[in-house]
């Protein structure tokens, strides 16, 4: 079974799609999210990008089923809490909204857009029916026009909700009718024939102390009268005159048309023959009766209320209003009636002269003053339970923001609030709050409005948060996109440095080019993923020593920190943009190993590096220039000349391997002598290379970025590997020399000091003299690294002073053997060119 896509996935895919299709030119329209679009694509209600999101959540609530902990465990991805099932309904019912809204606003600031004049239409004809004057009071009046578009809303069913249900009875009254015959007296003999009683619909009224309704008449019109009522407040007035006459009731259907206004389209020179005369004529007198029905105590609450909602009249009303949207419905209708009917009075003409002249309802006054402002204010002091958990539920919040068209303050409070989420919204509800949030950022900006860049910054960076613990990495980069002011790449940045440490070299390069799809600057994003990453190891690593350290061999494996490290630099070889930067950070993580002795780590980040980077950066960079006055090339071939100096090291180490058993031939044998020769020539020349080539010795700008740092870091590690490779060298030339000559243990002391009859082995003797002579050298500043740390003109004890004292009796020793073998001569000169 395919696992239904989560309503991020969904939304992404909504929006990426949308702007593929509809974003406006520009290099970087159809890959953001929040480039501009066309209104009418965003806001269209059947095919817009709002109403495809709706569809998204939709699909989620449909399919998820809603529980709680209480009945049983959530043990399937089909199941949410009931928490989230009503989050996921409010969300949906406030895009329904935000559509709304928006396409009101847009449509009339649209240039195009022609409001009209009622007064002008009044004064070309006075015959203009009450319908159409009414549609130009409202297009002309941007306040009347939201109030109209808010009822239209708020008369629409929320998802998942319908019509309470009521059973469908046919006849009038049946079981009043019954009981009437069942008791009617039967006449006295020669008299006149008894009055039938009166079953009218007012009966009732007009004898309250009578027998009323039967049984299940009287309980059948509690229920007709209350879904009555909520047909009305969801504008569905056919619906509920067809309940009527299902009920038996017709007249009371006749009763709830009254409140439709009189049109004559069927007799307008456009429209003849299109629709007939419609509407009531004395609607004045027909809300006058209403109103008597609404404030008659006699009458069921129930009745009243229904006819309380027809025309809008307050305090009747409110009382059976248990939601918020059921509140602010009745306020902006009573609003909406009454400012219509100020301002059709105000106008005149012939149909609202021969309503007065009909008659008016004089208790038709407005209840309640001003706008939504004032609606809202109202709505705070309301102790209905229904409501007043509705006023500071995050949702309703948002709806009363966007309607007072206050969506900077919706987002600077919720972004002020993002830190204090977790303690007032349940966990699971968090999610889907940040994801709404952050998609009116981005639907806002489609449409072209403006929105605090701070604000908006925090709450899609929450989002990018939500995204990664959800396990959306993939879409990240896209959001990251939308990020004002430099921050995309910056949050971006924070997502790969908290990418999984193990992940793959293709992984990444996956993770860095989503970056560049959707115009993300990928070398600022490398450079600063990097950056991150070193500022946060190296708070946690140990501070160089004062004192040398060992050196760690080449063998030795990697700690999870080192790989942490090296890894790190890959970020930056991934897009030539950043290859100079990556030979920088390379030599500063390379000199930070180095500087612990940790050769194995340095080696290890330097082969991670692309073999040709040297080429690369000659082609793609700033070190194409060929000065390089900051030596970072240099840096980098100083280092791999060390390596190469470790790696002729481990080559006679693998030829010593080789050596020959005692029954080989003398051919194998001299092959064998031949080639670990030349394999220990090819140390000594690699050695020599580095020590007598100033190594590191370059000159480093104290003023530029580490300047100091790095300067002080190249010492340390001068004074770590040139005494250690002059060591390395030294045991191996005399090793080498040991196991190579059949020198007798007594020896001649007097000697012979030609080197005439010498091997090539014999002649290894004659190299550790001249190592003496190179380290003792001023100009080659060898020696100095001896010494210890501070004083490079002096003796003295302290650091480093161990590895003179070794190679003192390292020169002792070979000085001796040189007696000891009769080479005197040799030995002399090298303690006189030493001198």
């Amino acid at each position: 079974m395919v696992a239904l896509a989560t309503p991020y996935q969904n939304f992404a895919k909504v929006l990426s799609s949308y702007h593929h299709q509809y974003a406006e030119a520009g290099p970087s329209s159809s890959s953001q999210l929040d480039s501009p679009i066309r209104y009418d694509a965003v806001l269209d209600e059947e095919g817009g990008l709002i109403s495809a999101l709706m569809g998204a959540l939709e699909e989620t609530v449909r399919h998820k089923t809603p529980t709680t902990s209480s009945t049983f465990e959530m043990d399937g991805e089909e199941q949410i809490s009931a928490e989230e099932h009503q989050a996921l309904l409010s969300e949906h019912r406030t895009w329904q909204l935000i559509r709304a809204v928006y396409e009101n606003r847009l449509h009339r600031s649209d240039p195009s857009f022609m409001a009209g004049s009622s007064r002008e239409q009044i004064d070309q004809n006075p015959y203009a029916s009450p319908e159409d004057v009414t549609q130009t009071m409202v297009n002309e009046d941007s306040e009347l026009s939201l109030w109209a578009t808010l009822v239209d809303h708020l008369q629409t069913r929320p998802l998942l909700s319908a019509a309470p249900p009521i059973e469908a009875r046919h006849g009038y009254l049946p079981s009043t009718l019954r009981r009437a015959k069942t008791v009617r007296p039967n006449p006295s003999v020669g008299g006149a024939p008894p009055t039938p009683p009166s079953l009218d619909p007012d009966f009732t009224v007009r004898d309250p102390h009578g027998q009323g309704l039967a049984g299940e008449d009287q309980t059948y019109q509690t229920p007709l009268l209350e879904t009555l009522w909520d047909l009305v407040r969801h504008g569905e007035l056919d619906q509920a005159i067809k309940v009527c006459e299902q009920g038996g009731e017709p007249w009371r259907g006749a009763s709830l048309m009254g409140g439709r206004r009189w049109t004559m389209g069927g007799m307008t020179q456009d429209s003849i023959g299109v629709s007939p005369l419609e509407g009531n004529r004395r609607r004045a007198l027909w809300k006058k009766s209403c109103r008597a029905i609404a404030k008659n105590p006699t009458l069921s609450s129930a009745e009243r209320h229904l006819y309380a909602a027809l025309i809008s009249d307050l305090p009747t009303l409110l009382p059976a209003c248990d939601t918020w949207e059921d509140y602010l419905w009745a306020h902006v209708q009573h609003r909406i009636e009454n400012r219509l009917e100020q301002k059709w009075h105000e106008l005149g003409g012939f149909w609202e002269e021969e309503s007065a002249f009909l008659g008016r309802d004089d208790e038709d006054v407005e209840i309640a003053q001003g706008g939504l402002e004032d609606v809202f204010r109202s709505m705070s002091g309301t102790q209905k339970a229904g409501v007043a958990n509705s006023m500071s539920d995050p949702y309703y919040v948002a709806q009363r923001m966007i309607i007072l068209g206050r969506t900077d303050a919706l987002f600077n409070q919720f972004a002020d609030q993002l830190l204090k989420l977790e303690a007032s919204v349940s966990p699971e509800l968090i999610g889907p709050l940040v994801r709404f949030f952050a998609h009116l950022v981005l639907t806002l900006r489609t449409l072209g409005q403006s929105v605090p860049d701070s604000a908006a910054n925090s709450i899609i960076q929450a989002y990018l948060t939500i995204l990664e613990r959800e396990g959306n990495d993939p879409l990240v980069a896209m959001y990251a996109a939308c990020l004002r002011e430099g921050s995309g790449e910056e949050s971006y940045a924070k997502f790969l440095r908290a990418m999984d440490p193990n992940a793959t070299r293709e992984q990444r390069m996956e993770a860095l080019s989503r970056a560049k799809q959707h115009n993300l600057d990928v070398a600022i994003i490398a450079k600063e993923t990097v950056r991150m990453i070193l500022s946060e190891t190296f708070e946690d690593i140990p501070a160089l020593s004062t004192s040398e350290p060992d050196i760690t061999a080449i063998s030795v494996g990697l700690t999870d920190r080192d790989v942490h490290l090296i890894r790190s630099i890959e970020w930056l070889t991934m897009t030539p943009e950043t290859l100079d930067e990556a030979l920088i950070k390379a030599n500063d993580v390379a000199r930070y190993f180095l500087a612990l002795g940790q050769a194995n780590a340095a080696q290890s980040l330097l082969r991670t590096l692309p073999n040709k980077l040297l080429d690369l950066l000659s082609t793609s960079s700033d070190f194409a220039e060929p000065n390089d006055p900051d030596h970072h090339i240099l840096e980098y071939q100083s280092y791999t000349r060390l390596f190469a100096v470790f790696e002729s090291h481990n080559a006679v180490a693998d030829q010593q391997l080789k050596k020959p058993k005692n029954t080989a031939t003398k051919l194998e044998v001299h092959n064998y002598r031949k080639a670990l020769l030349s394999s220990v020539e090819r140390c000594w020349d690699s050695t020599i290379e580095v020590v007598e080539g100033d190594w590191l010795r370059f000159r480093v700008n104290r003023k530029g970025d580490n300047g100091a740092r790095r300067r002080s870091e190249l010492s340390i590690i001068r004074r770590i590997f040139i005494p250690d490779l002059i060591l390395r060298l030294h045991t191996l030339l005399i090793g080498t020399y040991r196991d190579n000559t059949n020198q007798p243990s007594g020896g001649s002391t007097g000697g012979n000091n030609s080197s005439d009859a010498l091997t090539p082995f014999e002649g290894l003797l004659d190299k550790c003299f001249e190592l003496i002579k190179i380290v003792a050298e001023e100009e080659n500043h060898i020696y100095e690294e001896f010494l210890p740390r501070g004083d490079a003109s002096a003796g003295g004890s302290g650091a480093g002073s161990g590895r003179l004292e070794v190679y003192l009796e390292k020169i002792r020793q070979v000085g001796l053997e040189a007696l000891r073998v009769g080479r005197a001569g040799v030995y002399g000169a090298g303690v006189e060119g030493a001198m």
